[in-house]
């Protein structure tokens, strides 16, 4: 069985994360107002790809016709889309992205519901549990947070919609082992075997199919 970090965003976390898991994700962010230079994105990627071999592209937009002029584009990337706008999380859900990452992210509640999860499920979409918010909110707000995330991990569930933990690591304080993601997800209600295929087997069937 392989460990597998699904999003690590920095250098220095990608560097200590390769002491515990088998396969990485290096994941560039990409926040988007309006069309990119895809002539200059394309040669990053491909700069990436050398670097780390698997590379994903967090989309971080308001305006969802950004995620399918992207998607459009067969960058030779993960495309993720950051979770919060409503209608951007339904959106990347309904395009078929591969992953969305913290739908109730800086939101007032889950930001999914049923109908989302049927959609993802359709469209072979995952959901990114992610740490790295939890780490960086006052008391109150982590509450608030790890309450939406066992919403969500409930409709995951119910709905059999692909998923998987991250620590989403922006530093190399932000990187976490196995076990510690595994911990995450049995503290949103996940069984033991569920919490260890969300490390190893629904990352690595992501991996296998896109890239």
């Amino acid at each position: 069985m392989k460990f597998i970090e699904m999003d690590v965003r920095d250098e220095k976390a990608y560097e200590l994360a390769e002491e515990w898991y088998d396969d990485i994700v290096f994941t560039k962010k990409l926040p988007l107002d309006g069309s990119p230079d895809y002539e200059k994105l394309k040669e990053e990627i491909r700069e990436l790809r050398e670097k780390y071999g698997k590379v994903a592209l967090l989309v971080i937009t308001n305006k969802p016709s950004l995620i399918r002029e992207l998607k459009n584009r067969n960058l030779k990337a993960l495309i993720y889309v950051q979770g919060g706008n409503m209608k951007v999380n339904r959106f990347a859900l309904e395009i078929g992205v591969d992953a969305l990452i913290s739908p109730e992210f800086g939101r007032r509640d889950n930001g999914f519901d049923h109908v989302l999860a049927k959609i993802a499920a359709k469209n072979d979409v995952a959901i990114g549990f992610s740490l790295s918010q939890l780490l960086r909110a006052n008391p109150y707000e982590r509450a608030n947070i790890l309450k939406f995330m066992m919403k969500n991990w409930q409709l995951v569930e119910k709905y059999k919609v692909p998923r998987f933990l991250t620590s989403s690591a922006e530093s190399k304080w932000e990187v976490r082992a196995p076990r510690d993601l595994m911990s995450l997800g049995i503290a949103l209600g996940m069984e033991i075997p569920q919490a260890k295929a969300s490390v190893s087997f629904y990352p690595e069937k992501i991996l296998d199919k896109k890239l």
